[in-house]
């Protein structure tokens, strides 16, 4: 495996923490509807993770609040969407490990979120500075894991595409989009969770500072 000079990061999962984002949108939504977030919206919460683990971002949130809203998520959406663009808590590991890379490696971030939502979710954080070219979801005419995003990336910022590394934390969007643009991938996941068949990525690690083995630092 030759060792990685580009790492593409997705914003939200790989540096944004995704998983308490929106769980906190979806509890600030409920609130806004005079509903709680008891025990057993907690479990019914938690039961949910089975079902919408292999989904991508935007199925993931629609079967959420379908479930918490029923006939009404549509409605709910808009809430929960300004509620999720509040939500800028970084994983832990983020900001010591683009530290330790930053001007060894190219970094290139790349959001599933309009400009501004993504936006506002790193205004408060450094995260903007550690990277030498940003894209937004609308910068693009389509969605991941359509290969095309990737390959335009690879081909504007003209990297090599055997160096180039795609990091998610989701399979349907981040690591699909990768397999589809035949370029290598980390699966940022639990080691207890199984690597799967399909989308197969290149790494399965649970934390960021796993990855300097595979980078060339100096």
């Amino acid at each position: 495996m030759a060792k990685f000079e580009t790492l593409i990061f997705i914003l939200e999962g790989s540096l944004l923490n995704e998983k308490v984002a929106e769980q906190n949108a979806l509890r600030k939504t409920l609130k806004l509807a005079g509903r709680d977030f008891g025990p057993a919206e907690r479990i019914q919460y938690n039961s949910l993770q089975e079902k919408t683990k292999l989904l991508g971002f935007d199925g993931r949130i629609k079967l959420t609040l379908q479930e918490f809203f029923k006939n009404d998520w549509i409605s709910a959406k808009q809430a929960f969407d300004n509620q999720l663009q509040k939500q800028d808590q970084l994983n832990k590991d983020v900001l010591p490990f683009l530290d330790e890379v930053q001007n060894k490696v190219n970094l290139i971030l790349l959001t599933k979120e309009k400009k501004d939502v993504a936006s506002s979710r790193m205004q408060d954080t450094e995260l903007i500075n550690y990277f030498s070219a940003v894209y937004f979801s609308d910068d693009f005419d389509t969605k991941l894991p359509n290969k095309k995003i990737l390959l335009s990336i690879i081909h504007e910022q003209k990297l090599t595409p055997a160096t180039s590394l795609v990091i998610g934390t989701d399979l349907a969007d981040e690591i699909q989009g990768a397999e589809n643009a035949n370029l290598e991938s980390l699966w940022l996941a639990p080691k207890k969770v199984k690597m799967p068949i399909s989308p197969h990525p290149t790494l399965h690690l649970n934390k960021l500072s796993d990855l300097l083995f595979y980078l060339e630092l100096s």
